[in-house]
């Protein structure tokens, strides 16, 4: 064989061992976060010098409330499971959907979407990449999203175009 060729094999083989691993990878390892919640204003402690400054400069504008949902995740399609409850939680810096006791199938490539009602899940709002197949964490909504329009929760796995999970959203009744 000519060294060329020897090259563009080698070449070829470890392409192909690199794909390989990205894609089994998952199936065996884990990826465990655990996020405490979003600071929000309620949970900041009272200011005890210059109390009369401080309330002026921090007291909120009126503002309608936020729409609260809450949600528990179901299993996706085929062997994908998915567990774990959703919630909305507002915080200094907007309203986040917060995963707790989140637990799904690993995969390369898994992403968090929000679907409205009768949509493809790649025509909903990305709220970014999973970060943990395991465990408690947060992700911020777009200012611009309203949570009244969304009803889904969608675990996805680009790479597949397959659904790892689901959760749908309801308003919550206070």
């Amino acid at each position: 064989m000519k060294t060329s060729t020897k090259l563009i094999i080698g070449v070829i083989g470890v392409a192909v061992i690199a794909v390989s691993w990205w894609l089994i990878s998952p199936l065996f390892l884990t990826e465990t976060i655990d996020e405490g919640l979003p600071p929000t204003a309620v949970e900041s402690p009272a200011p005890e010098e210059n109390e009369s400054d401080q309330e002026t400069s921090e007291t909120p504008e009126a503002q309608p409330s936020p729409t609260e949902v809450a949600g528990v995740f179901m299993d996706g399609e085929k062997n994908y499971e998915t567990t774990g409850t959703i919630r909305s939680v507002e915080a200094e810096d907007g309203t986040y959907l917060r995963f707790e006791e989140f637990e799904t199938t690993n995969g390369p490539d898994l992403f968090v979407y929000l679907t409205k009602p009768g949509r493809e899940t790649t025509q909903g709002v990305s709220l970014g990449a999973l970060k943990g197949n395991i465990g408690n964490q947060n992700y911020l909504i777009p200012k611009d999203v309203n949570l009244e329009e969304y009803n889904t929760v969608v675990i996805w796995c680009r790479a597949f175009s397959a659904t790892f999970g689901t959760g749908e959203l309801t308003g919550s009744s206070e």
